[in-house]
Parts: C-alpha cells; structure tokens; sequence
C-alpha cells in the first residue's frame, strides 16, 4: 500500500477533465459527472491502494450525504472519501485546513489546477499535482487494472476449460 494520501479538489478536477467537461458531457447534470468522477477515483484509489478523499464545494449538492455515501446515496467505498464543504466555506478552505493539521503534510499530494492553491498547500508542506497530470497518472492506473483483469480473464477460462477435459 502507497502511504500517500490524495487530497482531490473535486470540481476543480471534474472541471479539468475533458471526460467531464467536454459539450457531450455537459449534457449530463452536475450530480451525474460528479457520480462518474467518484466511480473513476474509486477504482484508482482501488488499485493503487493510495487513499483519496475528494472535496466539493456545498453548494454544488442538492443535500449533505450521509457519511459514507455520495449525493446519490453511492457507497464511496473503501479508499475513498467524499466531503462536501460547508455553507459559506470552499473547497480551497477544507483542503487548506486538512493539510494544516495534517500530521504528515509531505505525504499528502493535493490535486488542483489553480495555481494559487497549489502555492498555498505547498507552502504548508504538502506536495501539489495539476488536474490535467493527474488525469494522466489515473490513466496509467485505470490501463494497468484493465490488463490485470483481462489477463485474470485469460487466466479463468484456462482453468475452467482444464477442467472441463477432467470431466
């Protein structure tokens, strides 16, 4: 298991990643490109074995889920944590707190494209890495899991089909 935590500013990413923010995808509602972010992160936090707690500002939610659960009432799962700030506080103050009391602020990796915040939490003593080059690592991760799996797959039906010459 990585002992690095993400720390993901979740609109911030959601607004990055062309998955989410192209015309196309801008079709679906807010909740529903924020559910797909969640289900991606959740498979990189999964196979990566790095936690990843991702922030929202409040009022993009119609309600606070309960703990544990997204919007939708999606198990966040395990390796991933979902916060929603509170009213009248942003995503950038959560994430800026979290570090600040952090005891291990080096191992914390904030993933943000704005500059400013990226500065701030670096100057705390965490480290900073944009959307956009996450995008690309979370990539790596998800291309890697898929070819774990097609190769179990492979794997699978040769067992299954040894077997079936013993019957």
């Amino acid at each position: 298991m990585n002992d690095r935590w993400v720390l993901v500013d979740g609109y911030n990413v959601l607004h990055s990643w062309p998955q989410f923010a192209s015309r196309k995808s801008r079709l679906r509602t807010l909740e529903q490109r924020r559910e797909g972010l969640l289900r991606v992160l959740r498979q990189y936090a999964d196979h990566s074995g790095r936690p990843v707690t991702v922030v929202f500002d409040g009022y993009g939610a119609r309600h606070k889920p309960v703990k544990g659960e997204t919007e939708t009432g999606m198990n966040a799962g395990r390796g991933l944590e979902v916060l929603f700030s509170d009213r009248g506080k942003t995503a950038d103050e959560v994430i800026e707190r979290v570090v600040a009391l952090a005891p291990c602020r080096e191992r914390i990796l904030v993933v943000t494209s704005d500059n400013v915040e990226r500065q701030t939490v670096e100057a705390l003593g965490a480290q900073s890495q944009s959307a956009e080059s996450f995008a690309v690592e979370v990539g790596d991760v998800l291309r890697e899991l898929a070819t774990a799996v097609r190769q179990h797959g492979r794997r699978t039906r040769h067992n299954i089909s040894g077997l079936r010459e013993h019957f």
